[in-house]
């Protein structure tokens, strides 16, 4: 920061003379020059310095220290939004105003007393401009600066927290679901991958950060082994780096709920290097409240995310609102909603934060995972998880995986099967008609899933499924059993007509006697129309 011989010389005369009188410094005939030398002299005095800061108002002393413990740096105009402005005076209006003696607010009190300055610093992202305590102001000795993350964000204790979501890497499941259907060529039900935490572009994500995808969003068969061999921790890791310095995802414009319009750009990385960089200063072990650490941000640190001009250039609403979410008003719906997305989803999602809620719906703490901490260390990852869970083969040739399952084994099975239900825990796949010919198609025999099944699980396999395997080889046929409406004529001559009339012969399935057919009941109200015609009342009995 600028020192204070620097600050006073870029004061005009005037200004001097105003700080001076608060400083017991008499500049009355000295030129410029000499009074800033005079003054600074003076504000070097330690017992001086401390009478000064003593005789302040604690509103003002509390401004003061607010600047000097903040690590961060704040910029000019979140201090001034925070404690008010510091008019523009020239030496002809403060001669009338004398904002010295009536200032309009803690940052005019802190300002005519020499006790702060504001400078332009080229500190990333962007050239800005700062308030700053001169450093021959500041103690020569103190307690440790630490970092923004230990000021204000309150504990939680783990008692008071009635359901917990412990981190468990479910993704890595997930992501396999979804790299089997992309080998096969289908997307995931929209309906059924809504059950999943993470979303689906977040997962693309992760597969192409491992080499699973290509750049056209093509499954790379290759990098499977490698995948399905790692451990999870070491895949969590591996996530947990890529993203935190990976500019292709945008964290915030992730966020549910928000509706993005306009030709601006955010900066993705800053915000979450910045998050990740306050956590750091956290205890391993302990729970903390979500809400407290938004606040400390919003009261220490706003603008982490865009500078003070960008709150109005920004167009964000809520996707329920014709409303823009513009100026520092809306900070808690925009910037405050990012650090909670953050918290609770891809840090949750990565394997770094178990989150915990007590009677409310939402997580209202979180406590950093043993994997959080190894990322910025030599120690190797570490992720508490159960042991590998069992797939559960159904008599009605379901298969049930839940989180945790073989990773291979979740894979084989997909590549088989059509996916019956999902949850967060788990996922219910079925073989069909439909899976098995389109496993045919990508030269998949039902016979080597039995084979790999048999290899991998330790629970015998249904007869069903073998009986299948040995049927579907042989003729790759499946019985049909479908929706058809019976359709009895008094007479050979009537059913016939029918055939042979375009408009019903549409609806004829099949002919099973002289008198009799199976016809597709979309066709009722033609037929019924074709018979009234001839004379003939069709009586209708769909009921059974």
């Amino acid at each position: 920061m600028p020192a204070l011989k620097k600050m006073l010389q870029a004061c005009d005369l005037d200004m001097l003379e105003r700080i001076s009188s608060f400083w017991s410094v008499d500049t009355t005939n000295l030129d410029l020059a000499a009074a800033a030398e005079t003054l600074y002299q003076a504000m070097q005095d330690e017992a001086l310095a401390s009478e000064i800061l003593a005789s302040l108002p604690e509103a003002v002393k509390a401004a003061w220290q607010d600047v000097r413990r903040n690590p961060q740096k704040i910029t000019w105009a979140h201090f001034t939004r925070k404690y008010g402005e510091v008019r523009e005076f020239g030496p002809a209006r403060r001669e009338r105003e004398e904002p010295e003696q009536h200032p309009i607010s803690i940052a005019e009190t802190l300002w005519y007393r020499g006790l702060i300055g504001r400078a332009f610093l080229n500190l990333p992202p962007e050239p800005r401009e700062f308030v700053f305590i001169p450093d021959e102001l500041l103690p020569e000795s103190g307690p440790s600066e630490k970092l923004l993350s230990t000021l204000a964000i309150q504990k939680v204790e783990a008692k008071s927290l009635k359901i917990i979501a412990a981190a468990d890497g479910r993704i890595i499941d997930h992501l396999t679901d979804w790299l089997a259907a992309r080998r096969m060529g289908r997307n995931l039900p929209v309906e059924i991958s809504k059950a999943w935490v993470e979303s689906e572009p977040f997962i693309a994500h992760m597969a192409a950060f491992s080499g699973l995808i290509n750049a056209k969003g093509e499954l790379e068969p290759d990098a499977l082994p490698q995948f399905f061999q790692k451990d999870r921790a070491s895949i969590l890791s591996d996530w947990a780096t890529a993203w935190i310095n990976s500019s292709a995802i945008n964290d915030l414009r992730s966020i549910p709920g928000l509706v993005f319009e306009g030709d601006w750009h955010n900066d993705p990385l800053k915000p979450r290097l910045f998050i990740v960089e306050m956590l750091r200063g956290l205890t391993q072990g302990d729970w903390y409240s979500l809400t407290a650490l938004i606040g400390a941000v919003k009261a220490l640190q706003p603008d982490f995310q865009r500078s003070s001009g960008e709150y109005d250039l920004w167009f964000i609403r809520k996707a329920d609102s014709s409303e823009f979410l513009r100026g520092f008003d809306h900070w808690d719906e925009v910037d405050g909603a990012l650090i909670r997305y953050l918290i609770n989803d891809p840090f949750h999602w990565l394997g770094m934060t178990d989150l915990g809620r007590g009677k409310e719906k939402a997580e209202t703490a979180f406590k950093l995972t043993p994997l959080f901490f190894a990322l910025f260390t030599t120690d190797k990852p570490v992720i508490e998880t159960a042991r590998e869970t069992s797939i559960k083969v159904g008599a009605d040739l379901s298969f049930s995986i839940p989180v945790g399952a073989s990773r291979p084994l979740r894979y084989q099975i997909a590549r088989f099967c059509e996916i019956r239900s999902m949850t967060a825990i788990e996922t219910c796949y079925e073989i069909t008609p439909v899976s098995l010919k389109l496993a045919q198609q990508n030269g998949l025999k039902p016979g080597q899933l039995v084979q790999y099944l048999e290899k991998n699980l330790k629970t015998p396999l249904p007869k069903s499924l073998m009986l299948l395997a040995d049927q579907w080889e042989k003729h790759a046929k499946v019985e049909e059993v479908t929706n058809v409406t019976l359709l009895r004529t008094h007479s050979a001559e009537v059913l016939q007509h029918l055939v042979s009339h375009p408009p019903t012969a549409k609806f004829i399935i099949e002919q099973l006697s002289p008198t009799t057919a199976l016809i597709n009941p979309a066709g009722i109200k033609v037929i019924k129309q074709s018979l009234l015609e001839l004379g003939l009342l069709t009586e209708i009995h769909l009921e059974v």
